[in-house]
């Protein structure tokens, strides 16, 4: 496969959809004392580290379902397709716990190993950046 020098803007509309889509879970749970326990490595997952991630891969793998997903609590699947989506659900998970808003729900995807698009979106803040190739970065659409 040849290498796309730029992201598709279905794929910028898309992670979009996917941030916006989490964030009434995110919020729910935030300051909310969410259940949480130690994962095998004893670092901690929250019950919103996991609808959230759940969440995600649902939509991924009804829009695009050729696509492979790595993500952070439930592992990778399809990692030989052309497209992968990255998920770290809840980036910051001590801080979020702590019911500081210093995390963020993190999508990326890489297009033949190499990264293709990146987003980070502070749910409490109404935050987002957005990097993609050959679309340059934003904040908050600027």
């Amino acid at each position: 496969m040849s290498q796309l020098n730029r992201c598709p803007g279905e794929f910028l509309e898309f992670a979009g959809v996917l941030a916006d889509a989490v964030q009434p879970i995110v919020r729910r749970h935030f300051r909310a004392n969410p259940e949480t326990t130690q994962k095998s490595n004893q670092t901690p997952v929250t019950i919103a580290d996991q609808q959230v991630e759940t969440c995600l891969r649902a939509m991924i793998e009804a829009r695009y379902p050729s696509h492979g997903i790595i993500g952070e609590e439930y592992g990778a699947v399809n990692l030989e397709a052309d497209f992968v989506w990255v998920l770290d659900p809840i980036d910051g998970t001590h801080a979020f716990i702590c019911g500081l808003p210093l995390f963020g729900t993190l999508i990326s995807l890489t297009y033949c190993k190499r990264g293709l698009l990146g987003l980070m979106d502070q749910a409490i803040s109404g935050e987002r950046w957005l990097g993609a190739r050959g679309h340059g970065a934003t904040w908050n659409a600027q």
